[in-house]
Protein backbone atom coordinates (compact mmCIF):
# COMPACT_ATOMS: atom_id res chain seq x y z
CA UNK A 1 0.00 0.00 0.00
CA UNK A 2 1.38 3.36 -0.83
CA UNK A 3 0.51 7.04 0.18
CA UNK A 4 0.82 9.92 -1.44
CA UNK A 5 2.94 12.40 0.85
CA UNK A 6 3.74 16.09 0.67
CA UNK A 7 6.79 17.98 0.82
CA UNK A 8 5.51 21.37 1.90
CA UNK A 9 2.43 22.11 3.45
CA UNK A 10 -1.32 20.71 3.01
CA UNK A 11 -3.60 23.17 1.99
CA UNK A 12 -7.73 23.50 1.43
CA UNK A 13 -9.08 25.08 -1.41
CA UNK A 14 -13.02 25.12 -1.39
CA UNK A 15 -12.93 20.86 0.04
CA UNK A 16 -10.16 20.21 -2.34
CA UNK A 17 -6.57 19.51 -0.77
CA UNK A 18 -3.88 21.16 -2.11
CA UNK A 19 -0.10 20.72 -1.57
CA UNK A 20 2.95 23.12 -1.52
CA UNK A 21 5.59 21.96 -2.46
CA UNK A 22 6.19 18.17 -4.45
CA UNK A 23 3.79 15.31 -4.24
CA UNK A 24 5.20 11.76 -3.82
CA UNK A 25 4.88 8.36 -2.84
CA UNK A 26 5.85 6.24 0.14
CA UNK A 27 5.13 2.61 1.11
CA UNK A 28 3.44 1.62 4.52
CA UNK A 29 6.85 -0.40 5.39
CA UNK A 30 8.66 2.45 5.07
CA UNK A 31 6.52 4.48 7.34
CA UNK A 32 6.21 1.53 9.84
CA UNK A 33 10.10 -0.04 9.67
CA UNK A 34 9.21 -1.91 13.09
CA UNK A 35 8.04 -4.50 10.92
CA UNK A 36 5.56 -5.64 13.11
CA UNK A 37 1.82 -6.08 11.69
CA UNK A 38 -1.52 -6.52 13.64
CA UNK A 39 -1.46 -10.20 14.12
CA UNK A 40 2.52 -9.56 15.86
CA UNK A 41 1.06 -7.24 17.94
CA UNK A 42 -1.66 -9.24 19.30
CA UNK A 43 0.79 -12.02 19.99
CA UNK A 44 3.08 -9.68 21.81
CA UNK A 45 0.02 -8.41 23.57
CA UNK A 46 -1.91 -11.57 24.70
CA UNK A 47 1.21 -12.82 25.77
CA UNK A 48 1.85 -9.44 28.07
CA UNK A 49 -1.22 -10.29 29.51
CA UNK A 50 -0.71 -13.88 30.15
CA UNK A 51 2.77 -13.06 32.18
CA UNK A 52 0.87 -10.43 34.11
CA UNK A 53 -1.68 -12.69 35.28
CA UNK A 54 0.67 -15.37 36.25
CA UNK A 55 3.15 -13.23 37.89
CA UNK A 56 -0.14 -11.35 39.27
CA UNK A 57 -1.39 -14.89 40.80
CA UNK A 58 1.64 -15.99 41.95
CA UNK A 59 2.12 -12.54 44.35
CA UNK A 60 -1.40 -13.66 45.59
CA UNK A 61 -0.81 -16.78 46.04
CA UNK A 62 2.62 -15.89 48.33
CA UNK A 63 0.65 -13.30 50.20
CA UNK A 64 -1.98 -16.02 51.27
CA UNK A 65 0.42 -18.42 51.90
CA UNK A 66 2.57 -16.22 54.69
CA UNK A 67 -0.88 -15.56 56.89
Amino acid sequence: MNFIVCDGVWESVGQTPVCNGTLSTIALSEISPSGLTAEDHEQIREHALVLFAIVFGALVLKKALNL
